[in-house]
């Protein structure tokens, strides 16, 4: 007996101590934060039904069960998502669907980009999301060492005053740049705030392990960009990766550019061109990536969105909404575009990082 009591002390020490070392080893395990940021299409228009009807697609089939709890989409407990820009009111709490701007629930690529990198790691991620419809690198993200120039604001500020003729020079100067500061803004007082936001990770140290750029369609429409086959995007876009890694103090910050695809490969172009050029510079080499996504872009719902299924009959308007639910210009606010997308982008991230 007593040898046996010996036995359950020492068994229930060393149960002890490894639970022990279990949570040390938890605590020790630093947070991965990952941003994305960028425009309407960070923000996400997609349906996260459509993922049900292409659930044997090649491309969704081997990774759709583990969205899935039962019959409802799964709710992460190692991933966690903060969208202090969100419209209707800021928003954070477990990665899962409704993180989009479309009521009552859509994806943006957050939705991939979480399951990936959290199947991936064994870290706690928690994902920063910052984006604003209709923003433009020429001016709103405008980075602090491109500076716009006298003939810039000088052009601008001749247009702003048809409609507004009390419009100053420095009301101009004050537009470039305002969503670069707004959204550094909102990286650190979301970083600062992670303890709050989830109190389960107080403690953790936090590492900043990436950033993903999907943005560009106003800067596509810009006639003036265009006219330089978008050479400027590509300088502002590698200034703006310096100053933003310079600004969050991450010097190594691995970089993911998101092609800008709407239309689908056919819409590829110079604009696509000058996105890739950016990673393409000898200072980014390894650390920098551009990841097409142009054949993401859901042909089908496009056929039928060409088709007017739309706005046709009961039995036309089925067949549409299986597949898609906006305009070409946010890919049809298709969950298969959506969920893919942030998959790659998760992909080219865990490249990075290794």
């Amino acid at each position: 007996m007593k040898l046996l009591a010996t036995m359950a002390v020492v068994l229930v020490s060393l149960t002890g101590t490894q639970a022990f070392q279990k949570a040390a080893e938890a605590a020790d395990k630093s947070v991965k934060v990952f941003f994305l940021v960028g425009q309407s299409n960070m923000e996400g228009k997609g349906n996260p039904a459509h993922l049900d009807t292409y659930k044997e697609d090649p491309l969704i089939k081997p990774t759709y069960a583990g969205l899935k709890d039962g019959d409802g989409w799964k709710v992460r407990d190692d991933v966690w998502i903060t969208y202090p820009t969100k419209f209707r009111g800021a928003k954070h709490g477990p990665l899962t669907v409704g993180y989009g701007t479309k009521e009552p629930e859509s994806i943006g690529p957050e939705f991939g980009f979480g399951h990936t990198v959290g199947n991936a790691i064994d870290e706690p991620v928690v994902i920063i999301k910052i984006a604003w419809g209709g923003k433009s690198l020429a001016v709103d993200f405008r980075p602090p060492s491109a500076p716009p120039s006298d003939e810039e604001i000088a052009e601008r500020l001749e247009r702003a005053r048809r409609k507004k003729p009390e419009t100053t020079p420095d009301d101009i100067k004050a537009e470039y740049g305002f969503y670069y500061r707004e959204m550094v803004r909102h990286a650190k007082e979301e970083l600062a705030a992670l303890d709050t936001r989830f109190p389960n990770l107080k403690g953790h140290p936090v590492e900043i392990a990436g950033f993903v750029w999907h943005q560009g369609f106003n800067d596509v429409i810009n006639r003036t960009l265009k006219d330089k086959q978008y050479s400027d995007y590509t300088k502002w876009l590698a200034l703006f990766i310096k100053d933003v890694r310079k600004d969050l103090d991450a010097p190594d910050m691995p970089f993911v550019i998101g092609e800008l695809s709407t239309g689908g490969i056919l819409n590829r172009g110079d604009f696509q061109i000058a996105q890739a050029n950016t990673a393409k510079l000898e200072e980014f080499n390894g650390n920098v990536s551009f990841v097409p996504t142009a054949e993401y872009y859901d042909t089908k719902a496009h056929e039928l969105y060409e088709k007017g299924y739309w706005k046709g009959t009961d039995e036309q308007k089925a067949l549409w909404n299986a597949v898609g639910n906006d305009r070409p210009y946010h890919y049809l606010g298709s969950g298969k575009t959506y969920y893919l997308k942030g998959k790659a982008f998760a992909e080219a991230i865990l490249k990075l990082q290794k």
